[in-house]
């Protein structure tokens, strides 16, 4: 679930919203942070960060990471909860995740919103503040959790649009370990460019080159859409139901 966001760099408030969401999920909670490639969302992470140990959280952080890798990293590491911070459409957007790493209901969002508004102190006794660590290996964990649920390999050159998102960092492990060629049609951006759009992306799966073409969609609640040579479409709710489904046989 968003539950925040900003068209401006706005460093106390992302720190009070660290302070809110640690408050939220009580104190000691375990929690995993990351981010998209984006400069402000490693600057934001960082902000709250400051926010959520100050009120003595643990927190785990999977660093430079799709969001799909934090979901998953929440049930193998038995969190609390996680928050995952990227820029899109010209916003700094915060999401806030479940113990089951799901979006956090409509009703926690308020409530975190809520609590913000209460803070008056951002502060913390150096002896009360939580800890930071880090997941260096989440992504080569997903892209193994993906490999064990892919049942079989599917002949033919792939175009996998990304849309410039660290999803980009499980596809090309991923399709490589499995001897399958592709070519990433968007992929990620570290800076703030644009990306191209889905007709670009047909027109270059109808040339003949590619026999399946899949868009991972920007905003995760949108899912993922496989297309086959001919322009012939199935959507699933996620990628990994579509690794699911298109690998299973």
């Amino acid at each position: 679930m968003r539950v925040y966001f900003w068209e401006r760099y706005e460093p106390l408030e992302m720190t009070m919203l660290g302070v809110a969401i640690a408050e939220f999920f009580g104190g000691q909670a375990t929690l995993a942070t990351g981010r998209d490639g984006q400069a402000v969302s490693r600057f934001c992470r960082r902000c709250i960060v400051s926010g959520l140990v100050s009120r003595g959280a643990q927190v785990l952080d999977f660093r430079l990471v799709p969001s799909q890798v934090v979901r998953h990293g929440i049930n193998t590491q038995k969190l609390d909860g996680a928050v995952y911070i990227s820029y899109f459409n010209r916003q700094v957007q915060v999401h806030v995740y479940d113990s089951n790493g799901r979006n956090l209901s409509a009703e926690g969002a308020v409530r975190i919103r809520e609590l913000m508004k209460e803070i008056r102190d951002t502060g913390a006794s150096i002896t009360d503040i939580g800890s930071l660590m880090q997941y260096t290996n989440a992504i080569d964990d997903y892209v193994d959790y993906l490999l064990g649920i892919m049942k079989s390999r599917k002949e033919g050159r792939w175009l996998i649009d990304t849309q410039s998102d660290p999803i980009a960092l499980v596809i090309e492990p991923l399709f490589s370990k499995a001897n399958m060629e592709f070519t990433i049609f968007n992929p990620m951006l570290v800076g703030d460019g644009q990306i191209r759009s889905r007709d670009e992306f047909l027109l270059e799966l109808s040339k003949g080159k590619y026999q399946h073409g899949v868009v991972i969609e920007r905003d995760e609640l949108l899912g993922a859409t496989y297309y086959d040579k001919d322009g012939n479409s199935r959507h699933f709710s996620s990628f990994e139901e579509l690794v699911r489904s298109i690998f299973s046989r």
